[in-house]
């Protein structure tokens, strides 16, 4: 892994998060792509790296977020560690797992982070929040995983990693 790559790679992420994404809507949400590409990188490279790129990502996911600093970096990091458990066996098996990680980190992520909203204070309507905005962004994220998976494959191959067919 080379820091090199992750600052710029998860800046550029996040500030199309933040500028473009939000008009890109289906369900009435918008997909998560800071998140996405640290599941895929945890997916390819292990939990470790996966943690690496979630602190980055979440770094600047907190600059710009509007919850207590600190609350996207632990949920960043706490998903791609996790997202890390799959990578022996993810393409290799079952082509399945990557949609499932993808929906299990974003639940992970979301609930993660509402949770720290509440130990600092803020209030948090949790079933609402749930049913309309969480469980449809970790559908949306889980079929646009093959997407990221696809771009951060290029480059782990960049980087010297195996070539992982799926």
């Amino acid at each position: 892994m080379t820091i090199y790559l992750v600052i710029p790679l998860m800046l550029a992420a996040t500030l199309l998060q933040v500028a473009l994404i939000p008009h890109l809507t289906v369900w009435g949400v918008f997909a998560d792509l800071p998140l996405l590409l640290v599941l895929s990188w945890g997916l390819l490279r292990g939990g470790r790296e996966g943690a690496v790129w979630g602190f980055v990502a979440g770094i600047f996911t907190d600059f710009f977020s509007g919850g207590p600093f600190g609350a996207a970096t632990l949920s960043l990091m706490a998903a791609g560690a996790l997202s890390g458990l799959g990578q022996n066996v993810v393409y290799r098996h079952y082509l399945l797992l990557p949609p499932l990680i993808a929906f299990l980190g974003t639940l992970i992520y979301d609930l993660l982070f509402m949770v720290v909203m509440v130990i600092t204070g803020h209030s948090v309507v949790w079933l609402e929040t749930l049913g309309r905005i969480i469980i449809p962004s970790a559908a949306l994220n889980a079929l646009l995983i093959p997407i990221a998976l696809g771009l951060m494959r290029l480059v782990h191959r960049r980087l010297g990693g195996e070539a992982i067919e799926i």
